[in-house]
């Protein structure tokens, strides 16, 4: 098979907000009727003209509105042929499914929530959303279960609760479920939440965490005075979330549960990966060069990298032209791709071969580290079949010459192919 095998590590998928009626426990769809009245007047969802608008220039909005929403390109949010014909269109095998803002009884996203002092919602409420999208999205994937795969939301403030909905995944064929939000005074690393880590491990699931989704706190902190501007809202508050959500790493580590958990795999996605080199040599220098307490080996028994090459691995997501760079840094082995549907930041939003090629190609990134980053990873991570894959990747899979070839012009000048190492993501 010539053609190249592209998984995306990074897809999300929500029903439109009345069609999770049915997949409610039956106590709350009454109040969910009442809910989605005004979530149809002042609700907002990651991709609609009115989110869009507060961070993007008018243009942009115009073209997205023109090619992306008129065109019906969206619909593959919800519909799960529609969602085929989109991985169709790039080239893409096989997708790893998300959760995104828009669950049931949610209005806004944390941080838009934050900002207007809208109270969050009670355990009743979470568990509630969660079990209704997961067993929504069970449905999804089961329209093409060689193709889709699913991450579970599931709240840990039940641990009993949590573990019977890790079960219910595992049996509906999800492949992990995403790591939540702690608290201060119930950090991730308490032993409290080792029967669901152990639960995780013998059932052979992935730990995702995800920007904006998981992080090491729940406190979304927004402040009431305005920015100067209404776009200085992303550069403030998306490097705070991306923090938050990195620094799961260092529980994860300093915090015992990879050493107590060994067979526990937690994937990175959507969080950019070119800090990891310089964050693992400095994890490192803390356990082997720096005064730091020797005794840490009787609770931390490796190295930092030690653990991360054992446990860790990354959803690359939008790979960067410096990232691709440094990829040998990083770890090939490690670094997953991402079409990031049905975000406008996404490759599919300008066409994934051209983006790949503006990533992969500049690098002239040879056959065999792209076979690894484009699907060969995530195939091994996720359990994906790639020999049920193979068909589809004769169909619509790209060739090595089309992606791996230097490109001749700038095919984004815009948007995250140029962004430097570090930078936060803004879109």
């Amino acid at each position: 098979m010539d053609k190249l095998m592209i998984i995306s590590s990074d897809g999300h998928a929500t029903a439109r907000m009345r069609d999770y009626t049915p997949y409610l426990d039956p106590e709350f769809r009454e109040e969910f009727g009442a809910f989605c009245d005004v979530y149809e007047e002042k609700g907002t969802h990651t991709f609609d003209e009115k989110a869009l608008s507060g961070r993007l220039d008018p243009y942009l909005v115009d073209e997205w509105r023109e090619n992306v929403i008129d065109a019906g390109r969206l619909e593959g949010n919800y519909d799960p042929a529609k969602r085929l014909i989109e991985l169709d269109r790039e080239g893409v095998a096989g997708e790893v499914l998300f959760p995104d803002f828009g669950l049931p009884f949610e209005l806004y996203s944390p941080i838009l929530a934050a900002q207007l002092g809208e109270p969050p919602l009670d355990d009743a409420h979470v568990n509630a959303s969660n079990a209704a999208f997961n067993r929504w999205l069970a449905e999804f994937i089961g329209h093409a279960p060689d193709r889709l795969v699913g991450m579970a939301n599931v709240s840990f403030t039940d641990v009993d609760r949590a573990i019977a909905e890790i079960r219910w995944a595992k049996d509906a064929g999800f492949a992990g479920i995403m790591l939540p939000t702690f608290t201060d005074e119930l950090p991730l690393w308490s032993p409290v939440y080792d029967p669901i880590w152990s639960t995780l491990e013998d059932l052979g699931l992935v730990l995702n965490s995800h920007v904006a989704i998981s992080a090491t706190t729940n406190r979304w902190v927004a402040p009431k005075f305005p920015p100067p501007h209404p776009a200085c809202y992303g550069p403030l508050f998306v490097a705070q979330t991306e923090f938050f959500c990195r620094q799961v790493l260092d529980h994860m580590i300093w915090g015992g549960v990879l050493e107590r958990h060994p067979k526990l795999q937690l994937i990175l996605t959507e969080q950019g990966s070119g800090w990891i080199p310089g964050k693992l040599e400095g994890m490192d220098y803390s356990y082997d060069g720096s005064y730091l307490r020797r005794d840490i080996r009787n609770a931390i028994k490796h190295k930092p990298s030690e653990y991360f090459a054992r446990q860790c691995h990354i959803g690359s997501s939008l790979l960067t032209r410096r990232e691709v760079e440094i990829r040998d840094r990083i770890g090939v082995d490690k670094m997953m791709v991402g079409v990031d549907y049905p975000h406008h930041e996404g490759t599919w939003n300008g066409g994934t071969m051209d983006y790949l090629q503006a990533t992969l190609g500049a690098n002239r990134v040879g056959v065999d580290d792209a076979r690894k980053m484009l699907g060969g990873n995530a195939a091994a991570v996720f359990g994906f079949d790639a020999a049920k894959l193979a068909p589809t990747v004769e169909r619509i899979g790209p060739t090595a010459e089309r992606i791996l070839t230097p490109p001749t012009q700038d095919l984004f000048p815009r948007g995250d192919v140029h962004k430097p190492l570090g930078g936060a993501n803004v879109g």
